[in-house]
């Protein structure tokens, strides 16, 4: 077998995996095939591709996802609330700077790398900010002194 039947038989699995159309419990059925197929790709390093290939696959279909946390579905909730938002733009800003306000003390009530998963959340509330206010606060400080040193002779 070529790689390329071998990859074609991999993405069958997969794009059934992803459309959720293989029960979970003849997922195992469905990786040994692939894995009896493996021995069949020839030349040598394309079966090497192959074994590689279903290693990857292996190890992704076996990832647990950790469970949700009360306090990231709540910031989940805040981010979707504030990018969500509708209104002025000055109605935007508020409603945006809230939401990352918000979020900041979902964080607070959290430790380790759940918070700085909490905190991930402000970034695409922040780049929509950015959209509605030309210049944020932080901004504002910098271009001030970008404006004085402009005015300053050259030395």
């Amino acid at each position: 077998m070529d790689y390329a039947t071998y990859d074609a038989e991999e993405q069958r699995l997969v794009e059934a995996v992803m459309a959720k159309e293989i029960p979970e419990e003849r997922l195992p059925i469905e990786v040994e095939r692939l894995r009896s197929l493996v021995p069949t790709v020839e030349p040598a390093a394309d079966r090497e591709r192959a074994e590689r290939s279903l290693s990857s696959l292996e190890h992704v279909l076996n990832y647990k996802v950790p469970p949700m946390s009360d306090e990231m579905a709540a910031a989940l909730q805040v981010q979707s609330r504030g990018l969500g938002s509708t209104g002025t733009p000055a109605e935007r800003i508020e409603l945006l700077q809230a939401a990352i306000a918000e979020i900041g003390r979902i964080a607070k009530t959290v430790a380790g790398v759940e918070a700085t998963r909490i905190r991930r959340r402000r970034p695409s509330i922040q780049g929509d900010l950015g959209r509605h206010d030309p210049v944020p606060p932080a901004g504002r400080h910098r271009a001030a002194a970008g404006h004085v040193r402009s005015c300053l002779p050259a030395a």
